[in-house]
């Protein structure tokens, strides 16, 4: 409970700047994964929707939402929608983070340039592109990670979490 409304207070203090808002046309951006690729997202182009996660290793709010999010992408199923983890503002590992927290996000690193264009000024920033390219919610700071999984699972029209 404690942790719970530490959240909640900090949470507001960090997270997305009020420059991109719902129903925006995401913007195009690439990044780098791990292994060298290079990820070009171009919403007048996907497949799919996709959540932008922006976050740090050092990050205990990141840490607290993720796992909500792996929810939201294991009941979507990997083909029905992506999700970036666009590691910024960080000098820790995001691969080895992400690999021991088994979160199967796409990593994106250094992406302090994307956050940038996205206005994020802290994390964790999250945005879900439809497959328009429209930016159909963001967190909010101070959004808790049930919420913000809920509102996920609403826009994507998946079924409420059974657990």
């Amino acid at each position: 409970m404690k942790r719970a409304l530490l959240f909640i207070l900090f949470a507001g203090l960090v997270g997305v700047s009020p420059g991109a808002s719902a129903q925006d046309d995401a913007i195009a951006w690439q990044g780098r994964t791990a292994d060298g690729t290079t990820i070009h997202f171009d919403p007048r182009h996907l497949a799919r929707p996709a959540i932008l996660l922006f976050w740090a290793t050092w990050c205990p709010y990141c840490e607290a939402l993720m796992p909500y999010v792996q929810h939201v992408q294991d009941a979507a199923g990997r083909d029905r929608l992506d999700v970036y983890a666009i590691d910024i503002k960080d000098d820790g590992d995001p691969v080895k983070t992400l690999r021991g927290r088994k979160l199967g996000f796409t990593p994106i690193l250094d992406g302090d340039a994307i956050a940038d264009r996205y206005a994020v000024q802290g994390t964790p920033g999250l945005f879900l592109v439809d497959a328009r390219g429209k930016i159909i919610y963001r967190r909010s700071g101070g959004d808790a990670p049930e919420k913000v999984e809920q509102a996920l699972r609403a826009k994507l029209h998946l079924a409420a979490p059974t657990r």
